[in-house]
Order: C-alpha cells, then sequence, then structure tokens
C-alpha cells in the first residue's frame, strides 16, 4: 500500500434549474461495492476512523457538508478535504484514516469491497506501523 495509490474518483452527476441528481453505480469505483455506510451528527471536535483495513479498500464521499482526512502509509501522512458531493477519495487496503474537523451537518458516505469484520481492524497505530514494516520488509 502507497499513499500514491489513492485518488479522486468524479462521480457522474445531472444539474438542472431543479438541483443536482448523484448516483452512484457499480462501474465508477475500483472495486464492486459489498458494504455502504455513512457518518452523521459527529459532534464538535469529534473525530471517526483513526484505523486500517486489513482487506478492505473504501472510497469516502462527503454527501453534505466538510471533513478533513488524514492519510497515512506508515511512512507519509497527507490530509485531504471533502467538500464535494460529486467526488470520492478511494483508499487503498491498509491505509491508516483519520477523520476529522466535520462541519456540522455532516454527511460522509463510506463504500467499501467487503462486510465489516472487526477482526480486520487495525486499530493500534503501533500495530499498524508493525504490519507496514513487515509487509515492506518481505517484497
Amino acid at each position: 500500500m502507497s499513499l500514491n495509490e489513492t485518488r479522486w474518483i468524479d462521480i457522474r452527476h445531472n444539474d438542472d434549474a431543479r438541483g443536482t441528481l448523484t448516483a452512484l453505480e457499480g462501474d465508477e469505483f475500483p472495486f464492486p461495492v459489498r458494504r455502504i455506510f455513512y457518518m452523521h451528527g459527529v459532534p464538535p471536535g469529534g473525530e471517526r476512523g483513526a484505523h486500517a483495513h486489513r482487506h478492505t479498500q473504501q472510497c469516502l464521499i462527503a454527501v453534505a457538508g466538510a471533513f478533513r482526512v488524514d492519510l497515512s502509509d506508515g511512512a507519509a501522512t497527507t490530509t485531504y478535504v471533502l467538500d464535494d458531493p460529486n467526488r470520492a477519495l478511494y483508499l487503498p487496503v491498509m491505509t491508516w484514516a483519520h477523520l476529522r474537523d466535520f462541519l456540522p451537518g455532516t454527511v460522509a458516505l463510506a463504500l467499501c469491497d467487503t462486510v465489516y469484520n472487526p477482526a480486520h481492524v487495525v486499530r493500534s497505530w503501533d500495530e499498524y506501523r508493525r504490519l507496514v514494516q513487515e509487509t515492506t520488509s518481505t517484497r
């Protein structure tokens, strides 16, 4: 996994006098969607994430409002601002993600290629760094 694999995906949408219609269709994403969830009602100063998924690819979308996500591959960290409901941020497997700075009323949508399995979530930064180093040393 490398932060170089992270990328924006533009989502097709239609704008007219009635507003914008954005449809999420499977061919727009680099994986088959198996799970969808959304985060909302995050209190001021609240944070989400601060973990990595061993086997799951994700796309994050700010459906309403905005938030920041800090991503790390164990060697480097970068921050993205999600504030456009017509753009998704692709996160490859084993990307450490920390979501923060949610504006009031933000709705953050996540699309995943696996169903949730708590045993496959790495919640300790130290464990994450160890796993990344093991993977890097075996290449």
